[in-house]
Formats: structure tokens, C-alpha cells, sequence
């Protein structure tokens, strides 16, 4: 692309970002716009804040119930741990005598 078709890319550009906020903030449509807008994004922002307060519930109760689940899974290898190593005290004190 040659520098002249760059600068009337540019202009162009510039021309239409003026025209829109000509539009917008010198214009009654415009105020009517800008309110839209600012409702618009008040809603998406309590959406969000909605969506995230869920999320932190969800990763708590899931952080829950992982950790109930591993004590769980700790208690039941420690119970068969001790009790193989009680098997092997036998068993060698067996093998002692």
C-alpha cells in the first residue's frame, strides 16, 4: 500500500470518528444514545459482577467438597497403611521367635 492510499485511509478514518461523536455529543439522538449506552453497559457490569459472585460460590463449594474428598481418601490409606505395617510387625516378630 503506497503512503499517499495510507494518508486517505487516515483522513477517512478520522473524518468518520468526528462524524460519530458529532453525533453523539451535539445531537438530542445523540444524549438519547449515550444514555442507551450508559444503561446498556450498567447492566452488562451488574451481569458481570452477577456471573463472577457465582463463580467464587461454585469454586468454594467445589474447593469443599475436593477437600472433604481428599481427607477422606487420606484417611483410607493411612487405615490400610497401618494396617499392613502391622501385618509386617506380625509377621516379622513371627519369624523372630
Amino acid at each position: 500500500m503506497k503512503n499517499r492510499d495510507k494518508y486517505i485511509i487516515g483522513i477517512a478514518g478520522a473524518a468518520l470518528a468526528g462524524i460519530a461523536i458529532g453525533l453523539l455529543f451535539y445531537t438530542d439522538e445523540g444524549k438519547k444514545t449515550r444514555k442507551k449506552m450508559k444503561n446498556t453497559a450498567n447492566d452488562w457490569a451488574d451481569s458481570l459482577g452477577s456471573l463472577i459472585a457465582s463463580g467464587k460460590e461454585n469454586l468454594s463449594d467445589l474447593s469443599h467438597k475436593a477437600m472433604k474428598k481428599a481427607k477422606k481418601g487420606y484417611s483410607k490409606l493411612k487405615g490400610e497403611a497401618e494396617e499392613k505395617y502391622n501385618d509386617l510387625a506380625d509377621e516379622y516378630a513371627n519369624k523372630v521367635r
